[in-house]
């Protein structure tokens, strides 16, 4: 556990805004390069590596997690010299007041979102302000100046910082999807200490916050029998409006997304060996990468093992480290099945 958290330290130090993920990949591909037998970059920037099995009739097995995280970009200069921006991916605008912000340049500048002080405004004003009126103080006394270090189209994410908290739980920007990023990297550590039968594909997936796009080209070049994506999903603290709890194990998705064979597979095997599991209800298609892969080429066989996640898109986002472990020794069991849907594929 404890090198787990060493490496999720380190993975949540790079930034991996959507469309913008080189870094953080080069860093995955740093970690998971000994322990495969290929690794290659495609051109939407996914990271793909592949695993090869030692059975005599093996499947093409697919781990997916995507590797991006929302962000902002700039928009506008004004003359006084701040900074108009939107969003890059799902952003509440009540996250962003008073907080700040990292820009992602070349020179790492600092700023803030700033905000009238509670003395100037109405009980009106309180409810926020849309994206497009809100604005990043850098410093900068004029357009001119700001010119000289920023540019229209780059990006910046709102300042974080990443620590433990109290029963293995950790904190940090971006946990959405590092900590699926994190159960494909062990898995991979595990996998290359034992036999396993199938055909292990790992796709670190760019641009999922933006349309699940890196899945739909990494599904399609990859063409796998069977596919998990790995992807974190709602968790509360205890509010009985969300049944999901970090610490409870991984959440195995039920729905029309989710091939039932497989699904029944998953669970069996987390009861066979102990592994704590929660279950929820999916009755539509919808946001993680197994939208898009269960309906490449001729069809994939698709399940969906997700992380619990509490206060997603925000930079307060919060795991529990055995989760991310109990999700990737799933992942492994899964890979030593001769048969993984209890019928032949």
């Amino acid at each position: 556990m404890k090198e787990l958290k060493r490496q999720l330290l380190r993975l949540c130090t790079i930034p991996s805004v959507s469309g913008f993920e080189d870094k953080f990949a080069d860093l995955l591909q740093e970690f998971i390069s000994a322990h495969v037998d290929a690794v290659e970059r495609d051109r939407l920037g996914n990271l793909i590596a592949c695993k090869r099995g030692s059975g005599r009739e093996p499947q093409r097995l697919l781990f997916d997690a995507h590797i991006d995280q929302i962000g902002l970009m700039i928009t506008a200069i004004e003359e006084n010299g701040v900074l108009r921006f939107t969003g890059i991916g799902g952003i509440n605008p009540l996250t962003l007041y008073g907080k700040r912000v990292r820009l992602l340049d070349r020179r790492g500048r600092a700023g803030v979102i700033g905000m009238p002080p509670p003395h100037l405004t109405t009980t009106d004003d309180k409810k926020g302000e849309p994206l497009h009126e809100l604005f990043i103080d850098a410093g900068f006394k004029n357009r001119r100046e700001a010119e000289g270090s920023v540019q229209v189209g780059d990006i910046a994410v709102v300042d974080y910082y990443s620590d433990e908290l109290l029963g293995d739980h950790f904190t940090s920007s971006g946990l959405d999807n590092k900590a699926g990023a994190l159960a494909l990297l062990t898995a991979a550590r595990a996998l290359s200490q034992v036999s396993h039968y199938h055909d292990v594909y790992f796709l670190f997936a760019a641009q999922e916050e933006v349309g699940l796009r890196g899945a739909k080209v990494g599904g399609f070049s990859i063409e796998p029998h069977v596919a998990v994506v790995c992807d974190v999903t709602f968790a509360d603290p205890g509010d009985a409006s969300i049944s999901v709890q970090t610490g409870k194990g991984p959440v195995l998705g039920k729905g029309p997304n989710f091939y039932p064979p497989l699904v029944r597979r998953l669970a069996d095997i987390a009861q066979r060996e102990d592994i704590p599991m929660q279950e929820e209800i999916e009755p539509r298609p919808g946001g993680t990468d197994a939208y898009y892969l269960q309906v490449t080429k001729r069809g994939v066989f698709t399940a969906g093992v997700y992380i619990p996640l509490r206060y997603m898109h925000s930079q307060v986002e919060v795991i529990q480290v055995k989760d991310v472990y109990r999700a990737a020794k799933l992942l492994v069991l899964l890979s030593k099945e001769e048969n993984m849907l209890g019928e032949q594929v």
